[in-house]
């Protein structure tokens, strides 16, 4: 055997053997070089420091995470220490600087010590993810390589290089186009097919509000037949909103799953679902209006991670997946058509025309904002939906387009009433109650006896949620009391006799205090006359016997128009100074 092959072999194999199984001058000699290797690491490390410490700004966020704040030829880039991109920055930078490789060790420990510098050392910072809102203005995130956004004052909006406000931002998350001059909101028709023209309206103030972040904004559900480009129109609101690589994602399993969704996505969206689990109704209820969501850190034991998030929310499905009074609540039901034959195309051809059009419906969407925050402040409104805010924003939205404020109360009222419709149809035990009360007007007894009415008033099998003990029907009632007070039934509960015997007792009122009776075009000015009546038309009215009977809540909206133009077919279808970039981060800027 050659000698150079035996000498390379002896290396080897003492490369395997442990230290203290070796002789004392080797044993010396590994010693010796560990201290040398270790003496390089913190060299390394601490260069790294020093070297990240010129060029970046550091931050924590709302959640405890660390953030370096970088400017690389000209443009600021907000990077997570615990990123792939900040560490192939940092390791990136070192080699161009000292041209030589910083090794995962001592990249380890530079990291270590940033994040704990970032930490307690500097200030805490809020990120937005895609949309924000500071002191009345909107920034937009376009999520571009140049980390530009755009600013929407009440004079218009405007790309700035180094907004204010900082964002986070995910792999799967797009670019927003730059804006075009001269489109309408309203040109986004030539696309969809939603059904009624109040829908519309509906549709262009919802797109208003997804800017809105400090505020709930109902969840958009679009349902329709087969064939009446539900995937496709979702597929359009996202792209002019929160483009994604993903597009439409699901609910995952569990809520975890659904709160790490809801917390990456600034318009998350679900497409086809046939139905909501409970688990999930309740999780996209606290993503409309707001909440967080806490889960153990991964590797750690008593470590967790809190996810926050407050979305506007794109829902997809052939029926209404949900019957859920709560999530019910908050969704806004948009009605969409089926495409006939002779005006159904491509998706090549469809996606052609809508892209070169997103330019300027993204423009015109932020001349909607801008208006939309000029006429904020003058909205004054004697009646409210559920969603309030969203119900404000609607209306200073109709005021810009000349739809009026008067105008999209009345539709939104209306479709108050049609949510409240779409429970009393689905739940068996809503459907019972309201039957049962219209008979009685009146009734006072035990949840027990109530329930035993029921059974008797209710014909052929139980349905499968059909309470079978009196505290699940008083759960059952809990759940949907807002719903029944929305129909004009009033539930009140109250101990009677010695023993404490809760008794329920139901009313039918003639007066509804429901927002469908609101009139087409209510008062804004604040004023009701003095018995309340604002003269609509009420869920009840009075027969001459005194005894009320039930109207059918209505859930016509008004007669529906064709886009001019189909939809697509399917639904599948230099130098750093440190002390002037800290400086300037603190007022929301960072130097070049």
């Amino acid at each position: 055997m050659p000698n150079d092959t035996l000498k390379w072999q002896n290396n080897q194999v003492a490369t395997l053997i442990p230290r203290y199984e070796r002789g004392t001058g080797n044993r010396n000699n590994a010693d010796s070089q560990a201290k040398k290797d270790a003496k390089e690491d913190k060299s390394t490390a601490n260069a790294l420091i020093e070297l990240a410490a010129r060029h970046c700004a550091f931050f924590h966020d709302e959640r405890g995470d660390g953030y370096a704040v970088v400017t690389d030829n000209q443009v600021q880039l907000t990077l997570g220490l615990r990123s792939k991109a900040f560490r192939r920055w940092l390791a990136g930078t070192f080699y161009k600087t000292t041209e030589r490789a910083a090794n995962n060790e001592a990249l380890s420990t530079a990291l270590s010590v940033l994040e704990a510098k970032a930490t307690y050392d500097n200030p805490q910072l809020e990120l937005s993810n895609r949309f924000a809102m500071r002191d009345g203005e909107i920034y937009i995130d376009l999520t571009d390589k140049r980390w530009r956004a755009i600013k929407v004052t009440v004079a218009g909006g405007e790309i700035v290089d180094k907004p204010p406000a900082m964002f986070r931002r995910y792999s799967h998350q797009q670019a927003l186009p730059d804006p075009g001059d001269g489109g309408r909101l309203s040109d986004i028709h030539r696309h969809l097919r939603i059904k009624s023209k109040e829908d519309q309206y509906l549709v262009e103030a919802w797109l208003v509000a997804c800017a809105f972040s400090n505020v709930p904004r109902p969840a958009i559900t679009f349902h329709g037949p087969q064939g009446a480009s539900k995937t496709t129109t979702a597929r359009c609101i996202k792209a002019i909103t929160d483009p994604s690589l993903t597009g439409s994602v699901d609910l995952g399993k569990s809520p975890a799953d659904l709160a790490q969704i809801l917390d990456h996505h600034g318009v998350p969206c679900f497409d086809n679902l046939t139905s909501i689990p409970t688990w999930a109704a309740d999780m996209l209820c606290r993503g409309v209006t707001g909440g967080a969501f806490a889960k153990r850190e991964l590797y750690s034991d008593n470590s967790d991670v809190i996810l926050s998030f407050k979305r506007p929310i794109i829902i997809t499905g052939i029926n209404i997946p949900t019957h859920a009074p709560d999530l019910l609540d908050r969704l806004l039901l948009i009605e969409l058509e089926r495409i006939p034959a002779n005006k159904r195309m491509d998706e090549t051809t469809f996606w052609t025309r809508f892209n070169a059009d997103l330019p300027l419906l993204f423009g015109a969407l932020l001349d909607a904002m801008a208006g939309t925050l000029r006429h904020l402040p003058t909205i004054k409104l004697s009646r409210m939906a559920r969603m309030a805010d969203f119900t404000r924003i609607a209306c200073a939205y109709a005021e810009y387009a000349g739809i009026g404020s008067k105008r999209m109360l009345s539709i939104i009222m209306k479709h108050a009433s049609r949510q409240t419709e779409e429970v009393l149809q689905s739940d068996p035990v809503a459907t019972a109650i309201l039957n049962f009360i219209k008979k009685q007007v009146r009734w006072t007894g035990t949840a027990t006896e109530l329930l035993n009415l029921l059974n008797e008033a209710a014909y052929g099998p139980r349905p499968e949620k059909w309470p079978r003990q009196a505290n699940n029907l008083t759960r059952q009632m809990n759940v949907l009391q807002a719903t029944l007070e929305e129909a004009g039934i009033s539930v009140t509960r109250q101990k009677k006799g010695r023993k404490g015997d809760k008794q329920v007792t139901l009313e039918y009122k003639a007066k509804s205090s429901s927002a469908s009776s609101a009139p087409s075009n209510p008062p804004i000015d604040g004023s009701l006359p003095a018995d309340g009546n604002l003269n609509g038309p009420s869920v009840a009215s009075s027969r001459e016997d005194g005894k009320c009977e039930v109207k059918q809540l209505s859930s016509a909206l008004s007669s529906a128009i064709e886009p001019s133009i189909g939809a697509a077919s399917g639904d599948a279808g230099g130098k750093d100074d440190k002390s002037e970039v800290i400086s300037r981060t603190l007022a929301g800027y960072v130097a070049d």
